[in-house]
């Protein structure tokens, strides 16, 4: 047969019995050759009968059918018309096949007709594009739709399939968003959007689906939790953290990109961004999208009505749109009138919120239990519509600044969010290039610390050498057998006059001193100090003015060491002087036990008595990258703090660290068992511990890139 039209003239011919013998032949011979001839012949003959019907009950005296048809009549004719085209579609071969190959026994093929294109002979010629896809597995579904991995079978690749579930296919506004979100989709083509293939309805259920490209099962809420899950272990990696707040990023771009086309996507949460392995990141889940009528997308199209806001607006009023533990207090209070791009921007806020904390900003709001009644929702909603914009430090820390941000794209007023997605971006950018400055002078900071306490560590090994030094002298033994009173003063002149000298070379010491102890009772044979107010003055004790007593814990704990065995602590006032100053209390002790060289039993102990803020002083006197230096002892509290600003601003306060600093309290209580505490996250505290007795005493440094405030003695 020449071509398509003939058959369809003989077709209509045979519909009507005019139909030859010869033609009636050829048409048999091509509806058995041809699956397409043979369903238009199906639908033909559906519109004879249809069409014989109304003109059987005209002739019966049915008036709604009289000559010209009524306009009652014509919606008959063409309701009549339509269900029966639409069954024979659907028992018509030619336009699905069933393989029973995939989990629901369902194959995929969608037949459009494509639009006039100009051939290579300049004439209008029209195109059609037949796809079929195979159902491989279910990938996730939704309240709206189910998504399933299919394979298209003509480019051999697969595919994300989207279908409506059975619960939205009951619900005429759902075909609607279902529709929207296909075409608004379509027409956002960003890299961070996910593309949409091609749009259609299966020829034999009549249920639209649309194929878009396949990025993955992975979203950014597993990213998420997997990341503050590391942390919650103490693997807390900082390019993870890096990694997502690039995605957030991608985000922000995506929807200022949609936000210039004019679409606000009013559902922004981790699970509809799709992380793809190689890093790319897409904005999925469109379906709640708002078209701004002003918007470049909304003008574009305006002829679509069923893509228009306004009707789906007024069957929407008062609802809430969005999901609550994301949603904006707009959106809470179900003004959707007032939803717009300001709504978009606290989202993204509520992601980066989800990112810091592992939690959905509302999270707290949300109503526990198997099934949330509409009373619970109401309330719920409530809550987030009345209640104070969630801090993300309020659940676990997070650097100031970006908590900062996050607070300000979630502010509950619109106007005081940021101004953009793209703004939001920025800020976040400009966050994160701060922190790798951040984290060089952070590493500047560790190594300035290193320095100082390798500089206090060489005076403490310095003093422990000196007071181990001094006790292996020639009068120490000579003090011990003496027995004439003359010879004894002579001893002590000699030695005293060592103790004086090294005094003198150390500004720092400020006594040393030879001791007896019989039992638990002490007494001083040779003590030399430096005056409490004039450090020039060194001057040996007199005899008469020299200590006795009972023995302290300090002074039992040196001579119970082995010979040579050097003791350093810090004792407050190990001598039991009345006349100490107060900056005594803070003061360095080192003492080592002296045995008779004769007998080896224990005589006495050498002390010397170190001014540690003098050594700090001189340390913390050079400039540091810190903005704040603060220096302790475990048993002291705080020996020293020096700004960078400002120098040396308190010394030898004995208040306690943690009462001084709050700050300071993560880094002291990983300080109690280690020797380094490092802020991977924030890059902002470091510090480092100087044992002077395994798990006792120690002196610890701390270091701030930021200023600190310490808390008076009122606290």
């Amino acid at each position: 047969m020449s071509s398509d039209k003939e058959v369809s003239r003989l077709i209509s011919k045979s519909l009507d019995g005019s139909l030859r013998a010869e033609e009636a032949s050829l048409v048999q011979e091509r509806l058995a050759a041809d699956d397409h001839s043979r369903a238009f012949a199906e639908i033909s003959g559906v519109i004879q009968n249809s069409v014989c019907s109304l003109a059987s009950l005209a002739e019966q005296g049915e008036r709604s059918i009289a000559p010209g048809l009524s306009k009652d009549a014509r919606k008959r004719l063409s309701d009549s018309i339509s269900g029966e085209i639409a069954i024979a579609k659907k028992n018509s071969t030619g336009f699905y096949s069933d393989t029973g190959e995939v989990p629901d026994n369902r194959v995929t093929r969608v037949e459009n007709e494509g639009s006039k294109v100009q051939d290579r002979h300049g004439s209008g010629s029209e195109r059609k594009v037949s796809s079929r896809f195979t159902l491989l597995r279910k990938l996730g579904e939704g309240g709206l739709g189910n998504v399933w991995l299919a394979r298209d079978e003509n480019l051999k690749r697969n595919v994300a399939i989207k279908e409506m579930n059975f619960e939205a296919l009951q619900a005429e506004r759902s075909w609607v968003r279902f529709s929207r979100e296909a075409e608004i989709t379509g027409h956002l083509e960003h890299p961070n959007v996910v593309p949409l293939y091609q749009y259609g309805t299966d020829p034999k259920t009549g249920e639209p689906f649309y194929a878009m490209r396949f990025v993955g099962k992975r979203t950014l809420a597993d990213a998420i939790q997997e990341y503050h899950e590391r942390c919650d272990d103490g693997d807390c990696d900082p390019v993870i953290l890096h990694r997502l707040l690039s995605a957030f990023q991608d985000v922000c771009q995506a929807i200022a990109y949609a936000h210039s086309r004019g679409v606000v996507h009013r559902d922004l949460k981790p699970e509809n961004v799709a992380l793809d392995n190689f890093g790319q990141v897409i904005v999925l889940d469109w379906g709640l999208a708002k078209l701004t009528e002003d918007g470049e997308l909304g003008m574009q199209l305006s002829g679509s009505e069923h893509l228009t806001d306004s009707a789906l607006l007024q069957t929407m009023a008062g609802e809430a749109v969005g999901t609550p533990a994301y949603m904006a207090p707009e959106q809470a209070a179900g003004d959707l009138y007032n939803v717009d791009f300001k709504t978009d921007i606290y989202g993204l806020g509520a992601i980066l919120f989800s990112i810091l904390t592992g939690s959905a900003p509302h999270a707290n709001c949300l109503i526990t239990g198997d099934k949330l009644t509409r009373s619970g929702l109401k309330d719920m909603l409530n809550a987030i519509a009345e209640n104070a914009t969630p801090r993300p430090g309020s659940i676990r820390p997070v650097p100031a600044d970006l908590e900062a941000t996050c607070v300000k794209a979630m502010a509950r007023k619109k106007y005081a969010r940021h101004d953009s997605a793209s703004a939001l971006a920025d800020e976040v950018e400009r966050w994160m290039v701060d922190q790798g400055d951040n984290k060089a002078r952070y590493e500047t900071m560790r190594t300035e610390c290193r320095e100082l306490l390798a500089g206090i560590q060489a005076s403490v090994r310095d003093l422990e050498s000196n007071v181990r030094f001094m006790s292996h002298l020639p009068p120490i033994q000579e003090l011990i057998h003496v027995t004439d009173s003359g010879e004894l003063g002579r001893w002590r002149e000699r030695l005293a006059s060592i103790f004086i000298g090294l005094l003198q070379a150390k500004r720092e010491y400020r006594s040393i001193g030879y001791y007896k102890l019989e039992g638990d009772q002490f007494s001083e044979l040779v003590r030399c100090k430096r005056h409490s107010t004039e450090f020039a003055n060194v001057r040996k004790i007199p005899s008469s003015r020299l200590l006795s007593g009972t023995a302290g814990d300090y002074m039992m704990e040196v001579v119970n060491r082995n010979p040579e065995e050097v003791h350093t602590s810090f004792a407050g006032n190990a001598l039991c002087d009345e006349n100490a100053s107060k900056y005594e209390s803070t003061k360095l002790v080192s003492g080592v036990p002296v045995f008779d060289e004769e007998s080896e039993e224990l005589f006495g102990f050498v002390l010397i008595e170190c001014d540690i803020d003098s050594v700090l002083r001189d340390s913390l006197a050079k400039r540091f990258s810190a903005a704040d230096v603060v220096v302790g002892s475990d048993c002291g509290g705080v020996l020293m703090h020096a700004n960078r600003e400002a120098g040396i601003v308190e010394e030898s306060t004995g208040r306690c660290f943690r009462q001084k600093f709050p700050v300071f309290k993560e880094a002291l209580d990983f300080l109690e068992s280690k020797l380094e505490y490092i802020d991977g996250r924030h890059h902002e505290v470091y510090g480092a511990r100087l044992w002077l007795k395994h798990l006792a005493d120690g002196i610890v440094i701390l270091m701030s890139q930021k200023k600190v405030h310490a808390l008076d003695e009122f606290g």
